[in-house]
């Protein structure tokens, strides 16, 4: 929310009369607003100035990495995903024993253990997993399993039926959010460079050169390092007057 809030409140900057003090404000908002995009410093040197440390990387480099880790997470899930049977018959069945143990940390764990039956011989199997919670002997389940093997069969109901879409969903949602993420850095990136350059030209009026890439990473440095209070630029304030030289 804090990158789309510096969006926005250099969207409602006033800007300085004065060309160069307009042109060195919107320059250090436009540096400010492309480091954020890119690297997300600006938020990094307010968090140290704050004392606070920032998590992990953020700009494009964060979206992507986000990116990927979804893709993985949505590639265990689909891994985990057990395959349908070419003869697969689903049927009911139920809790007939619980196996309890005590695992590393002296903690009870139960696994539940099924029973279905087919052409009236019964067939047993255990869950997948376990938990601390003991299962209700006698409660129903669905069950699938294979016609020409009933010994091959897996519960399709419950967390052990559906562990695997857990892992879809949260890496799906990762995704979705990185992808928002890294949206809203391009916006920022844009905007930063059209600020800049128009910061650039506003300057050149008022008969002062530089370099464009020399002066974008200067500023984008000093907003890194917090040299540059990013609270009292463009990005920091909505709406209010900006282009004093002494600030910028």
């Amino acid at each position: 929310m804090k990158r789309i809030r510096h969006f926005l409140n250099t969207l409602q900057t006033n800007w300085s009369e004065d060309p160069a003090a307009r042109g060195a404000a919107k320059m250090t908002a436009g540096a400010v607003l492309v480091a954020e995009g890119l690297f997300g410093v600006a938020r990094g040197a307010a968090n140290r100035v704050r004392g606070r440390r920032k998590n992990g990387p953020g700009g494009l480099l964060g979206g992507i990495i986000s990116v990927c880790v979804g893709v993985v997470v949505i590639g265990i899930g689909l891994f985990m995903a057990p395959e349908d049977l070419p003869d697969q018959v689903n049927t009911q069945g139920e809790i007939v024993d619980v196996e309890s143990r005590r695992n590393s940390e002296g903690q009870t764990m139960h696994t539940p253990v099924y029973a279905f039956e087919v052409d009236g011989r019964e067939y047993r199997f255990s869950a997948m997993g376990s938990s601390s919670v003991r299962p209700t002997i006698g409660q129903s389940v669905d069950i699938a399993y294979s016609e020409s093997d009933p010994r091959n069969a897996r519960r399709t109901d419950g967390i052990e039926g559906a562990f695997h879409w857990i892992f879809i969903g949260v890496g799906a949602l990762v995704v979705v959010t990185a992808l928002f993420s890294l949206a809203i850095s391009v916006a920022l990136i844009v905007l930063g460079i059209m600020l800049f350059r128009s910061g650039r030209a506003d300057r050149k009026a008022a008969g002062e050169t530089g370099s464009f890439f020399s002066d974008l990473m200067s500023i984008a440095s000093k907003a890194s390092s917090g040299e540059i209070d990013v609270e009292q630029t463009a990005v920091g304030q909505p709406g209010s007057s900006q282009g004093n030289p002494q600030s910028a």
